[in-house]
C-alpha cells in the first residue's frame, strides 16, 4: 500500500551479531565477556516515534547483547563524526539476556560504538556501526478535518492505514520532509485520487538540509458514485521527477446511515480489508469480508443521545463493544470457562466462534424510553467443540446513555467462569503506543478515594493501587487518548479489584505494548491465543487485555439450581445465575459517577397513592422501580437515602396514554421524560424527598407485559 523511493524504516544499515572485540586496551581485551552485541540504527516500528514524527526526528538506535553481562559495569553508546567523538549516551540494559535499550542519538555521526567501562576504569569497544543515512525521507498522512465515529458512517474499526471519508466530509493531507544531504528547491507535494488524475492539489516545497519540513494539502475532491478509491500523495523534483510516493486506500461513503437518536438498529458495518485466515498447515490467506457469515445474519448498532455507541459486531463474534469516536473499542469480556476435562483446542470462550454457529443477536425492544437488546451464546474451543453449557446477556439502555449488562448462565454444576475483563480494540496496522493512554484505569471507590493505574503496569512500582479495600469501585477505562468518552463499569458486589493485571510485551528485548495484545481476535480466523507479538498487526484488528476478575466473581443476585436439558439434549442438573453491571459511556466526572454507583446499588424508598408495589419492588437488571398502576392518577413519593439519578418505573397494568407527568413543582417537558406504554424514564438529579405525579387517561389498561 506504501510505494516509496526511500523508506524511514530501512533509511540505515544493520550490524550483525558478533563476540565482544576491538578493544581500547589489552588488558580489557583479555577481560572481555563472550556477549554479542549488535547496534541498530533506527528505532523499533512498535515504539515511539510514530508517523509524521518520525520524519526529521534525533536518531533511533537499538542496542542489543545476547549473553551475560559483566557485573558493575557501565555502557554507552559514543558517537564519531569523521573519527571524532561527538557525543556519549549512557545505556541501562534491564531484565535478562536478551539485554536491549533504545536511545536517541541528537547528532549525525557517522559511526556509532558500543563501549563498556568497568568498575576499574577499563574500556572496551563491543560493537561499532557505520551511520549511512539516506539523503531524503517523508511522510504523510490523511486525516478528516473532523472526527465523526466510524460507525455514524456505516464503518466499524476502519485500518489505520485507510482513509474513510463521507461525501462532503473534509480533510487535510499533512506531508513531512527532510533533506539529509544539502538543501533542495523546487520540489512539489501533490495529492490525487486514483479514479480522478487531473483533479490534483499541491504545493511548492524547499528543503534546507536537516531541518524538517512539514506543510498541509487540502484533499482533492471526492469522487462520486465511489464506494472505494485510492489516494495518492507524491513528492517530485523540479524536473518532475518523483522521489516519493504513497498510496492510501480510501473508502468512500456517498449516503451515511441514519441512526435513532435513541435506539437500536439491524445493519451490516462496512469493513473494506479483507480477514486474515491461517491455514492448518501455518500459511496465511484472506477472505472476503463480504462472504464471511451466513447473509442472514447482521450487526446491531445500539445509538445513545450521548453520541457513544455500543455494537454488536459479526467480526467480534458478537461480542459486544464500545465503538469510540477514535476507532477503538472497549468490552467487559463474556462468559469464558475453565477448559473441560474431556480434551479440548486452545481456550473456550465465545470469541472462537468465528463462523458465528452459536451467537445470535436480538433487537428485544427499541422504545422512546428503553433499548433491550440480547446476545446469545456458547463458548466453544477452537474447533467449534461444545460442552452443554449457554449464556444469555441482556443490555438494557436509557436516554442518559447508562445501561446495565446483565449475564444469565447456564452451566455444569461444575463449572468455572470468568465474566469481567478490560479489553480494547484497535484497528489493523496500528501500534498500542500510539493509541492507548498511560493512565488506562481509574479506581474510583464508592467512598471516594480514587487510584490511578499507568500501564505499563509494573507490581513493584504500583503493587499498592491494586489491592483490594472490601469496598466496591467504579472503573474508568479510557480506550484512547483522544477519545472524550470513557467506559464504565460499576457492581455493587464486586469488592475484589481484578487480580490479573496484564503484562506488555517484549522484542528483542525491547517494551513495545503497554498490556497483553492479541490478533486472533477480532475478525482474524485460523489464529490460537499467542503470548507474543506478530506481524498480523499490519493484517487484523487487534485487542488489548488490560486487566481481569479471572475466577473472581461477584456474588449473583439470582442462583438456581434445575434439572434440564444443556445444549447438547442432555437431562441433567445444571446451575442457572444471574449477575449484573452498571454500564456506560461517559465523560462525567469522578463525584458524579460514584453517585450514579450509589444510585444504582440503593434504590430510593417510595410511597404509593393510586398504585402498588411488585413483589420485587427493584429490578437491578434494569434499574427499575416496579409498581402496578390502580388508578388513572398515581402519586409517587421517593425517599432517597443517596442521589436518586434518572430513576426508571416500570408501571405495570398502566394506561397507554400519559397524559402529564409533574416532579415537585414541576411539569415536566417531553424532553424530561421518556414513556413508552409500559415503561418510565425521568430525567433528573434526587437528593431529597420528593413527589412524582402521573396522569393517565382513563382508558382501559394494558396487561403488562414481561421485560
Amino acid at each position: 500500500m506504501t510505494r516509496r523511493i526511500l523508506v524511514w524504516a530501512a533509511l540505515f544499515a544493520v550490524i550483525g551479531p558478533f563476540s565482544a572485540r576491538t578493544s581500547l586496551s589489552s588488558a580489557a581485551e583479555a577481560s572481555a565477556p563472550k556477549a554479542e552485541a549488535r547496534i541498530k540504527i533506527g528505532g523499533h516500528s512498535w515504539r515511539p516515534p510514530f508517523g509524521l514524527d518520525r520524519i526529521g526526528a534525533p536518531l533511533s538506535v537499538v542496542v542489543s547483547v545476547v549473553g551475560p553481562l559483566p557485573a558493575q559495569t557501565e555502557f554507552s553508546v559514543v558517537a564519531y563524526s569523521q573519527g571524532k567523538e561527538v557525543g556519549r549516551t549512557p545505556l541501562k540494559f534491564t531484565g535478562q539476556s536478551p539485554y536491549a535499550c533504545q536511545v536517541s542519538i541528537d547528532q549525525h555521526p557517522t559511526e556509532l560504538a558500543l563501549i563498556a567501562k568497568s568498575a576499574d576504569g577499563v574500556t572496551a569497544e563491543w560493537a561499532r556501526q557505520k551511520v549511512e543515512l539516506a539523503p531524503f525521507e517523508a511522510e504523510a498522512a490523511a486525516v478528516p478535518a473532523s472526527i465523526v465515529n466510524p460507525v455514524d458512517l456505516g464503518a466499524i474499526l476502519v485500518p489505520t492505514d485507510y482513509l474513510l471519508l463521507a461525501t462532503g466530509q473534509l480533510a487535510n493531507i499533512d506531508v513531512a520532509a527532510v533533506s539529509h544531504k544539502g538543501d533542495m528547491a523546487g520540489l512539489r507535494a501533490a495529492a490525487w485520487f486514483e479514479s480522478s488524475p487531473n483533479a490534483k492539489t499541491g504545493a511548492e516545497l524547499s528543503l534546507t538540509q536537516e531541518q524538517r519540513v512539514q506543510l498541509r494539502l487540502p484533499c482533492p475532491p471526492v469522487p462520486a458514485a465511489r464506494q472505494r478509491d485510492q489516494l495518492h500523495i507524491s513528492i517530485a523534483s523540479g524536473d518532475g521527477s518523483e522521489l516519493w510516493h504513497k498510496t492510501i486506500p480510501t473508502m468512500l461513503v456517498q449516503q451515511a446511515p441514519q441512526w435513532p437518536k435513541f435506539g437500536a438498529a439491524r445493519t451490516k458495518l462496512r469493513y473494506d480489508a479483507p480477514i486474515s485466515v491461517r491455514g492448518e498447515d501455518g500459511k496465511f490467506s484472506s477472505l472476503d469480508y463480504d462472504k464471511a457469515w451466513d447473509p442472514k445474519l447482521d450487526d446491531v448498532v445500539v445509538a445513545l443521545p450521548n453520541g457513544s455507541r455500543f455494537v454488536f459486531w459479526r467480526g467480534s463474534s458478537y461480542v459486544p463493544f464500545w465503538a469510540g469516536r477514535c476507532n477503538t473499542g472497549l468490552s467487559y469480556e463474556w462468559a469464558e470457562t475453565s477448559p473441560p476435562a474431556d480434551g479440548y483446542t486452545d481456550c473456550v470462550e465465545p470469541l472462537m466462534d468465528k463462523e458465528l454457529r452459536y451467537g445470535r443477536v436480538e433487537i428485544v425492544e427499541s422504545t422512546p424510553a428503553r433499548i433491550h437488546v440480547r446476545w446469545t451464546y456458547q463458548s466453544c474451543d477452537f474447533m467449534y467443540k461444545v460442552w452443554g453449557d449457554s449464556a444469555v446477556e441482556d443490555f438494557y439502555f436509557y436516554r442518559d446513555g447508562w445501561g446495565t449488562r446483565v449475564l444469565t448462565l447456564r452451566s455444569d454444576l461444575k463449572g468455572d467462569y470468568e465474566l469481567s475483563e478490560f479489553i480494547i480494540l484497535t484497528p489493523r496496522a496500528t501500534y498500542p503506543f500510539s493509541v492507548l493512554p498511560p493512565n488506562i484505569v481509574d479506581l474510583l471507590f464508592v467512598d471516594g478515594e480514587k487510584r490511578e493505574l499507568t500501564f505499563p503496569f509494573f507490581r513493584a512500582e504500583q503493587g499498592e493501587k491494586a489491592k483490594s479495600r472490601e469496598v466496591p469501585a467504579v472503573y474508568r477505562v479510557r480506550l484512547h487518548r483522544d477519545e472524550p468518552l470513557a467506559a464504565v463499569y460499576f457492581n455493587p458486589h464486586q469488592i475484589e479489584l481484578p487480580p490479573a493485571i496484564f503484562d506488555p510485551f517484549f522484542d528483542q528485548g525491547l517494551l513495545v505494548t503497554p498490556t497483553y495484545w492479541g490478533s486472533h481476535w477480532p475478525l482474524a480466523r485460523g489464529k490460537t491465543t499467542g503470548y507474543a507479538i506478530d506481524d498480523r498487526v499490519n493484517f487484523s484488528p487487534c485487542h488489548n487485555s488490560v486487566m481481569s476478575w479471572a475466577r473472581s466473581r461477584p456474588a449473583p443476585l439470582h442462583t438456581a439450581q434445575v434439572t434440564a436439558q444443556d445444549t447438547l439434549g442432555r437431562t441433567k442438573p445444571m446451575l442457572v445465575q444471574t449477575w449484573t453491571w452498571l454500564i456506560g459511556m461517559s465523560d462525567e466526572g469522578d463525584s458524579r459517577l460514584i453517585d450514579r454507583a450509589k444510585s444504582f446499588s440503593q434504590p430510593p424508598a417510595i410511597e404509593l397513592q393510586g398504585a402498588r408495589l411488585e413483589a420485587d419492588s427493584y429490578a437491578p437488571e434494569r434499574r427499575a422501580l416496579r409498581v402496578i398502576v390502580d388508578q388513572p392518577a398515581v402519586t409517587i413519593r421517593l425517599k432517597p437515602a443517596v442521589a436518586c439519578i434518572n430513576p426508571v418505573f416500570e408501571l405495570a397494568n398502566a394506561p397507554q396514554n400519559l397524559q402529564s407527568v409533574q416532579l415537585g413543582d414541576r411539569q415536566l417537558d417531553a424532553q424530561d421524560y421518556a414513556w413508552d406504554g409500559r415503561t418510565l424514564w425521568i430525567n433528573a438529579t434526587l437528593k431529597q424527598e420528593t413527589q412524582l405525579q402521573l396522569q393517565f387517561a382513563s382508558a382501559t389498561a394494558r396487561p403488562s407485559a414481561a421485560p
